[in-house]
């Protein structure tokens, strides 16, 4: 059994815990079974090809995304277990206006919902008003949609605390220091590792999805807010080098070559699975010293990681890094949307659902909270990638 994010921790130590889920499971899901993958596949398809009306509908930001599609999975294996009709559909580029026109051509076709993860803070507001009115909810997963015209957001783990652990595990990193322990255990490395440093100020670069792609946009933030924490303080650059490869694999690549040929960040944070593997495979093609950590699958970053627990991790690119369980965050996606339709989930503050048991999760109650102008429910929290456990999660994630 893989560890399990708990979901009470912070959401940073994805370093933040990437791969966990919530709701007090302690252990990670299991590899899904050929059961349950074959109930994936029957769910992806509308029973009735030629029409959409009553499928619930996951949107990723663009499609060939492994993050996307493994988010649908958990999304259409927890509807298909409700009896409901799913359909993943996402536009060929990670653009607003895409979204927007495959939205509108849904809303036409009567879906019963829409599950997104949105490309941009803004432009959605006519379509989600249309959609408002046609009686469809929307649920937004990964990156928020209008708290105006959605039910809520489900949230793979705190902002804060995200940025918080990128930061933390990119110093340790640059540093040579070992993934410490998850929580206050990274705090208490970069503290002491700092402490003693008399080198040059490090630089840390961060190679983003597009520019205005709000979740990667907060993450930033957040890291900008750590990197303001007196421990810092002459000793890591407060500024960030940022870089923006769409998350399109091609454009990622070419990001990631500019850093090296640069040369002036030690460190590349990625907070995009496209964008950490790209970099990954630049910096081990180039044999540069710059080294890497962010959110990645396992699966995508075995090449660019130590995966036994006697390897030398810093003889890998990136040492290790963090994410959540995708699968059952679009699980959790997938129960609000149900329980928004059937069981009088409304969203607003302190409103709840219980998620039915999902594959190696207990059944969970998950209320909803004020986050910014509207309202969120808690996925899980950040969990770390590293030599010990990299061997248990590339099959699964």
């Amino acid at each position: 059994m893989k560890k399990k994010l708990l979901s009470a921790l912070l959401c940073v130590a994805m370093v933040a815990s990437l791969v966990v889920g919530c709701g007090g499971k302690e252990e990670a899901a299991e590899a899904p079974a050929a059961t349950e993958e074959a109930a994936t596949e029957e769910a992806a398809a509308p029973a009735d090809s030629d029409s959409m009306e009553g499928t619930h509908v996951f949107m990723f930001k663009s499609t060939g995304n492994s993050f996307g599609d493994l988010m649908y999975e958990g999304f259409a294996e927890y509807m298909a277990a409700k009896g409901e009709k799913t359909a993943y559909t996402s536009p060929a580029e990670t653009t607003v206006a895409a979204q927007v026109q495959m939205l509108d051509e849904l809303i036409t076709q009567k879906v019963a919902s829409i599950t997104i993860s949105t490309n941009g803070d803004a432009g959605y507001d006519e379509v989600f008003k249309k959609a408002q009115e046609a009686g469809i909810p929307i649920v937004s997963v990964d990156s928020e949609a209008n708290p105006e015209y959605r039910i809520c957001h489900t949230n793979q783990a705190e902002t804060a605390d995200i940025g918080a652990y990128l930061v933390q595990a990119a110093v340790l990193i640059t540093l040579g220091v070992d993934f410490p322990g998850e929580g206050p255990a990274m705090k208490a490395a970069v503290e002491e590792a700092l402490a003693s440093y008399t080198g040059e100020e490090i630089v840390l670069g961060v190679l983003s999805a597009s520019i205005d792609t709000p979740v990667q946009n907060g993450w930033i933030a957040a890291m900008e807010d750590e990197l303001a924490d007196a421990c810092y303080a002459r000793k890591v650059s407060a500024t960030l080098d940022k870089k923006y490869g769409n998350d399109d694999l091609t454009e990622s690549t070419t990001q990631a070559n500019a850093f090296v040929a640069e040369n002036k960040v030690d460190c590349i944070i990625s907070p995009t699975t496209v964008g950490i593997a790209a970099a990954g495979q630049v910096l081990k093609n180039s044999n540069s010293e710059i080294m890497l950590t962010g959110l990645g699958l396992p699966s995508e970053m075995q090449s660019f990681m130590p995966t036994t627990a006697d390897a030398d991790a810093f003889e890998s690119v990136c040492p290790y890094m963090m994410l959540w369980d995708v699968i059952h965050l679009g699980a959790t996606a997938g129960a609000a949307t149900y329980a928004a339709i059937n069981d009088g989930f409304t969203g607003e503050v302190g409103s709840s659902f219980e998620m039915d048991a999902f594959r190696d999760y207990e059944a969970t109650t998950y209320e909803a909270y004020a986050s910014g102008e509207g309202t969120a429910v808690l996925a899980g929290t950040p969990y770390v990638f590293y030599k010990d456990n990299m061997a248990e999660w590339i099959p699964v994630l």
